[in-house]
């Protein structure tokens, strides 16, 4: 019911547990492989880690973590981790790799051991904000690292295309970029080099940490802090929309990740376009169970539905994904169920409505006065609030 492909590879279930702190130790992929997961990316490997890295974070459960840094694998401690757990366990692997865009030499190096240790699918790491420790005056694009590969399609074609000639196991970049022409521009340069998917994540893509009592960033046991990358909830919705971006125009699997913290997250991703899914932040949170649930909730929701495959939703909220000059407005107002109104007065504080106000206890509604914004229904407490269509409009 819940099986995918992605090149010549099945994973039994969309939930991707992506390359991050959950994936550097085989206790934890072993952890990651009993939850259930259709597939582990192992850690972020580098042929020489080029810094010093140690995770540490800004953590605000359910919004974001903030990340400026994060421990790395050298390339001998990945691969050899890559060989144990293909050894061990029955969990499909995906290879996480980076270096230097110019650095060619590196990526078909990485790629090969990788390939030799058995990995089941590559996943280059054109995405991480903090990977890039080139100079940042230097002219020359192919120089950079991290999320800048990204939005240069010609240093993607021939990275991927390198790997092309390496295997026909899945090679699947993981990318994060803002401008959608952009996104587009680096999604086809991928494909047409030979990709068998792309990997988008949400934004933002990084971020800095609010400031304690004594004016210190608030990351504890670190001196300089650097801009980190954002991870969770945060993300959620620009993950929905790179998705969507990708899904209206790819034939190939897409993989979404960036603030999925639950089974309707993830369903949302595949009704906006998505193959599979990829999540980190809400295990950080919440523990492996978090796995089981997601894959519960989605059969649920298929079965509620009728639906026998995540082919048979995939990508059908499209449909609504249009630009503005194409939007209609229809009109209506929001409307107050009195029986589970408790005159809190919620819905009467936003500052930009004249259309409430509490009589006698309860939220009153002047139908010509709502112009539908949409916030009251969200402050409402008991879901007394909801929206109708005007009928003579």
């Amino acid at each position: 019911m819940l099986s995918i492909r992605i090149g010549n590879v099945t994973l039994p279930n969309p939930i991707v547990i992506a390359s991050g702190p959950l994936t550097d130790k085989f206790s934890k992929i072993k952890a990651a492989s009993d939850a259930g997961a259709g597939a582990v990316s192992l850690k972020l490997t580098f042929v020489k880690v080029p810094f010093q890295s140690q995770m540490r974070s800004y953590s605000l459960p359910g919004n974001v973590i903030i990340s400026p840094t994060n421990k790395r694998l050298d390339l001998a401690t990945g691969a050899e981790l890559m060989r144990q757990v293909k050894k061990e366990l029955p969990v499909r692997m995906m290879a996480n790799f980076s270096a230097v865009g110019s650095a060619v030499d590196e990526w078909r190096q990485l790629a090969e051991e990788f390939l030799d240790a058995g990995t089941d699918m590559l996943e280059p790491n054109f995405c991480c904000p903090n990977l890039d420790t080139s100079d940042p005056k230097s002219a020359k694009h192919s120089d950079h690292g991290g999320a800048s590969i990204a939005e240069n399609p010609e240093v993607c074609s021939r990275l991927i295309g390198m790997m092309r000639g390496l295997t026909d196991k899945p090679i699947v970049p993981k990318v994060i970029i803002a401008d959608r022409a952009m996104l587009l521009r680096a999604a086809k340069a991928c494909v047409e080099a030979g990709a068998d998917g792309m990997h988008v994540v949400g934004l933002p893509i990084s971020g800095l940490p609010p400031i304690d009592d004594e004016g210190v960033p608030d990351i504890p046991l670190l001196k300089g802090t650097p801009q980190g990358s954002a991870n969770g909830s945060i993300c959620k919705y620009s993950t929905f929309l790179a998705t969507a971006q990708l899904g209206q125009v790819m034939k190939k699997p897409v993989m979404a990740s960036g603030g999925l913290d639950n089974w309707k997250d993830c369903t949302d991703a595949i009704l906006w376009g998505a193959t599979s899914t990829s999540i980190c932040s809400t295990v950080m949170w919440s523990g492996w169970e978090v796995v089981g649930q997601m894959l519960a909730g989605m059969k649920n929701y298929m079965e509620a539905h009728n639906y026998t495959s995540l082919e048979d939703f995939r990508g059908k909220a499209l449909a609504h994904f249009t630009t503005p000059d194409k939007v209609k407005l229809i009109q209506g107002h929001s409307k107050v169920e009195e029986r589970y109104c408790i005159g809190c007065g919620k819905c009467v504080r936003p500052g930009h409505c004249e259309a409430i106000e509490i009589v006698e206890g309860k939220a009153k509604v002047d139908a010509e006065k709502c112009i539908a914004c949409g916030v009251c229904r969200a402050l409402c407490p008991t879901g007394a609030i909801s929206y109708q269509q005007d009928e003579e409009k």
